[in-house]
């Protein structure tokens, strides 16, 4: 009797050492001192501006500094494995892109497993990649360059800046052939597109717009199914039959793998009342889509997204060419 007394003193000291263990790492008073963003994106780009402006309405609501490191390289890697290898404890967050669930299949590897290696906290927004043009082009819409592209194969040149495995997909499901030509930054690509030494060019409406509104580019079309509000009359490829292309970007914010739950619950509730603030309407003029998610919404959407990479992956050996 005496034993079975101690087992179960013990058994019971275990359980409550257990979840004061689990309170502490919890840390009752997150957060307690600053937090850092890692953005795997080079600082001044689309996605970095995004995470600074969303990083300072985070730190608004929880009454902390939240500040941005950025680490670029590897297609993302560098961020998101640097966060994945981080210690679970809410302080160090990663504001990442889909780009993440394509570099398990395509690569650059080693690339970590998101599904695996993080835990969702919220979607913070998503938009259409578009093309847009020189604009001496002799077409300005998705059927216009379709015709073009099949009667003259590898005759236009599309600018891209880390899209490569983007306008290899355009290529295969529009079964054209577009010659892609790389550039490190959406700048160059942009500038040598305007320049007329490249016909075409692929990114974000907020990188094309203030180009298409200047007349410096014109709009070509949207990679996307639906249309956007930023960009009225500009068509989509699914209106020119390919309906099976759906290249629409999204950023969202996660946290290592084993980051307490009620850690990810509190971020992910602050991180839905700072994305409601009126400041960031003006992204809708862009062509972005704000809009936060539940935790268990962006993992749904990390595990689609992968599957998906992984589907392409083995259908199209050779999608991810020149990445």
């Amino acid at each position: 009797m005496r034993r079975m007394l101690r087992r179960i003193g013990t058994a019971c000291l275990a359980f409550f050492m257990g979840h004061a263990a689990l309170a502490a790492a919890a840390d009752p008073d997150y957060p307690s001192r600053p937090i850092r963003l890692i953005v795997p994106y080079a600082v001044g780009g689309s996605t970095d501006t995004v995470a600074r402006q969303y990083a300072d309405l985070l730190g608004r609501v929880l009454k902390q500094t939240v500040i941005v490191e950025n680490k670029p390289g590897g297609s993302t890697n560098i961020g998101n494995k640097y966060v994945a290898e981080a210690k679970p404890d809410g302080y160090t967050l990663l504001y990442s892109t889909g780009q993440m669930t394509q570099t398990p299949s395509f690569g650059p590897f080693p690339a970590i497993d998101p599904t695996k290696s993080l835990e969702a906290i919220s979607l913070i927004l998503t938009s259409p990649q578009m093309l847009a043009g020189n604009k001496d082009l002799k077409f300005s819409s998705p059927e216009g360059l379709i015709a073009a592209a099949k009667k003259n194969p590898k005759s236009i040149t599309i600018a891209s800046a880390q899209l490569q495995l983007y306008v290899n997909l355009l290529n295969v499901r529009a079964g054209i052939e577009l010659l892609s030509v790389p550039y490190k930054g959406g700048s160059p690509a942009v500038m040598d597109t305007i320049a007329g030494r490249t016909n075409l060019v692929m990114g974000q409406p907020p990188v094309l717009l203030p180009f298409i509104h200047s007349g410096a580019l014109k709009p070509i079309g949207l990679l996307s199914k639906e249309p956007s509000d930023a960009l009225p009359g500009v068509k989509t490829f699914a209106d020119a039959g390919v309906s099976d292309l759906e290249l629409t970007t999204w950023n969202g914010v996660f946290a290592p793998k084993g980051t307490p739950t009620v850690v990810i619950n509190r971020l992910s509730h602050a991180t839905k009342v700072a994305l409601s603030d009126p400041s960031l309407a003006r992204f809708a003029s862009e062509g972005l889509k704000i809009q936060a998610s539940t935790p268990a919404q962006l993992s749904e959407r990390v595990a689609q997204n992968v599957l998906a990479w992984k589907k392409l992956a083995t259908a199209y050996p050779d999608l991810a060419q020149a990445r």
